[in-house]
């Protein structure tokens, strides 16, 4: 009997240290739940693979509580390009944080899942610009409020990776089929016309040297030619503001220049214009005073011009005969058939 005593102590011994080493883990266990949660509620549309109950909830980068319960759930989403209603099944995330954190609107939750290892958790995002704060609703009061879903980087990145997979391997069979054997052959025709072509270039150097030793010559005339066109097209910008109308701006620009041959021809062209215009109104005045004179000549005048006219020709017609007369026998017409004195 007396050497079984110390056995039964050192196994009384350690179910006394077993049982208090249960009991603090009770008591720690008990402790922890003692924490004030709220409860929030999130719907992600795509998946969440590797999130579980008890999962982390981090905000701002702190561990602010824990997810509560996950299920799937139907939900009606509106569409931005019809505006139309439509039916999409969603996961709804519960989340327990505590109540000190402050959830303010705007603010979006992500799903993250490390790409090698660790385990997923949820990311909370909070906006500090913004004053509202969510309401906050303990277990057993729904519906609680909503934490809307956001893209995490890590859903971007692999994303992005994808799509880049996708069109490196779109990029890769197009190359195979740019590669293919007629194509090669097109190519190889192609710079042997090209290697044809550069020699033949090869071969016309010395014209192509020669050409370039000219275009020097060239550009300095066309810059003389370009000099004398920019002075005519000063000239002419003057003549046009000389003949234009004066403002002040074209004065300004004509101060101090002697008037151009075209503007001094346009001026006397005017004087002679403006002297014609007079003598044509003295003439208006003289044929509208002589149009009464006029008019009695053409009635009156011609009348006795034409029986002067008319006796001028009788006169003519007995002055020939007369002259007639004369040159035949001037003796007789002068002594009128008399004898005339006969000398003896």
């Amino acid at each position: 009997m007396d050497n079984k005593s110390p056995y039964v102590l050192i196994g009384a011994a350690m179910m006394l240290f077993i049982a208090a080493v249960v009991g603090f883990v009770i008591w720690k266990l008990r402790a922890g739940d003692r924490t004030a949660y709220v409860y929030y509620v999130i719907y992600f549309s795509g998946d969440v693979q590797g999130l579980t109950v008890d999962s982390p909830v981090y905000y701002r980068g702190l561990r602010v509580g824990r997810v509560h319960k996950i299920e799937l759930a139907s939900r009606k989403d509106i569409q931005r390009s019809t505006g139309r209603e439509r039916l999409s099944e969603k996961v709804e995330v519960t989340v327990a944080v505590e109540a000190n954190v402050d959830i303010r609107e705007r603010s979006y939750a992500v799903f993250e899942k490390p790409f090698i290892a660790g385990a997923a958790y949820i990311q909370i995002v909070g906006r500090l610009d913004v004053a509202e704060v969510k309401p906050k609703k303990k277990l057993g009061d729904p519906p609680y409020p909503e934490i809307r879903e956001g893209a995490s980087f890590l859903q971007v990145t692999s994303t992005s990776a994808q799509e880049l997979l996708s069109k490196a391997g779109t990029t890769v069979d197009r190359l195979n089929e740019l590669l293919n054997p007629d194509n090669l052959a097109a190519v190889s025709n192609t710079l042997k016309s090209l290697d044809t072509a550069l020699a033949g270039i090869a071969k016309q150097d010395k014209a192509i040297q020669a050409t370039l030793a000219e275009l020097p010559g060239a550009v300095a005339e066309f810059n003389k030619t370009f000099t004398k066109l920019n002075a005519v097209a000063d000239s002419l910008n003057l003549i046009a503001m000389e003949i234009g109308p004066q403002d002040a701006t074209t004065k300004k620009a004509l101060a101090g220049k002697e008037p151009s041959d075209l503007k001094k021809t346009i001026v006397e062209a005017r004087n002679a214009l403006t002297q014609f215009d007079a003598a044509s109104t003295q003439l208006n005045q003289l044929i509208t005073g002589s149009r009464a004179p006029i008019q009695q000549f053409s009635e009156n005048g011609l009348v006795e011009l034409s029986y002067a006219i008319r006796e001028l020709r009788q006169l003519t017609a007995s002055l020939n005969v007369i002259a007639a007369k004369i040159e035949r026998d001037p003796a007789g017409f002068i002594f009128s058939g008399k004898q005339g004195y006969v000398p003896k």
